[in-house]
């Protein structure tokens, strides 16, 4: 309906423009017959006159009605359109509102998730720990370091143990008013006295500046086997005896002949990390002492 309304509009418009000159000579011929006819004496021939003038437009008053008819149509229908698109975009905007607020949701499940863990480690430890969490990682070439939210004004110490309940991190080494740097256990200065969880054979734990572990100074006859749990010693006094550092995934005989070359793989997903305790110094001497 709407295609036709426009194609006989058009054809109205173009019937029009060719035959304006004739169409306006005709119109002011009847309005001057109209003028001169129309007196009290003429009124008989007047109306004769006005029949005809009414015969003579009526197909341009019915284009004209119809034109307008059709313009009418048109613009309602674009009305309606745009009155879709506003509610269209309105409709978009509360899908998007609605996403961001289930993504918003979907975030504050899993902090809720992974802090009732964190809490309930913590509860079950004897040692005394302070909560932080994440704020930047600098991972450029060997290094291997975050910044954490917590800082002097918070407790914190330099070479406190920073630890998961999965296992450790690494220490901090650095200490702000109200943040804290934590060297991680990959990272190449990093060294954490160790040992093997099944055979109870020594070692030190280092970094290898990437995303894994060295398991240093074990003796070709020392017993190591793949699969292996690395655990923490406690004899240097800055960690806890007896969290996990991570499993052995390859043993070989060293270049030197005397130790082996031991990669361990950590516990502690890095690139996950988000969330950690560190533990106080204090709560470790009791550790110790007991």
């Amino acid at each position: 309906m709407l295609n036709n309304n426009l194609i006989d509009k058009k054809r109205t418009r173009t019937y029009v423009r060719r035959h304006r000159v004739i169409l306006v000579s005709a119109l002011l011929l009847i309005f001057s017959l109209h003028l001169a006819l129309t007196d009290n004496r003429g009124a008989e021939r007047g109306i004769v006159v006005k029949e005809f003038i009414s015969i003579a437009i009526s197909p341009i008053q019915n284009a004209i009605i119809g034109t307008y008819g059709a313009i009418t149509e048109v613009f309602g229908n674009y009305i309606i359109l745009i009155n879709l698109k506003s509610d269209n975009d309105s409709l978009n905007e509360t899908v998007i509102q609605l996403k961001a607020e289930n993504n918003k949701l979907k975030e504050e499940v899993g902090l809720n998730s992974r802090l009732k863990e964190v809490l309930e480690y913590k509860e079950a430890e004897p040692f005394e720990t302070v909560t932080a969490s994440i704020l930047a990682f600098n991972m450029d070439r060997w290094t291997r370091t975050v910044t954490i939210d917590k800082g002097v004004d918070d407790g914190i110490e330099k070479d406190m143990a920073v630890i998961t309940p999965l296992g450790i991190v690494g220490k901090v080494i650095e200490t702000g008013p109200h943040s804290s740097m934590v060297l991680l256990s990959t990272d190449l200065r990093s060294n954490i006295e160790a040992i093997v969880q099944r055979t109870r054979v020594k070692g030190v734990i280092e970094g290898n500046g990437k995303d894994g572990l060295r398991l240093k100074y074990v003796l070709q006859l020392d017993d190591v086997l793949l699969g292996d749990q690395i655990v923490t010693s406690g004899f240097s006094g800055l960690f806890p005896k007896g969290l996990i550092l991570g499993e052995v995934v390859k043993v070989e005989k060293g270049k030197d002949n005397f130790f082996k070359e031991i990669e361990v793989l950590p516990r502690v997903d890095f690139s996950r990390l988000e969330e950690v305790l560190l533990v106080k110094s204090s709560a470790i001497a009791i550790e110790a002492a007991q």
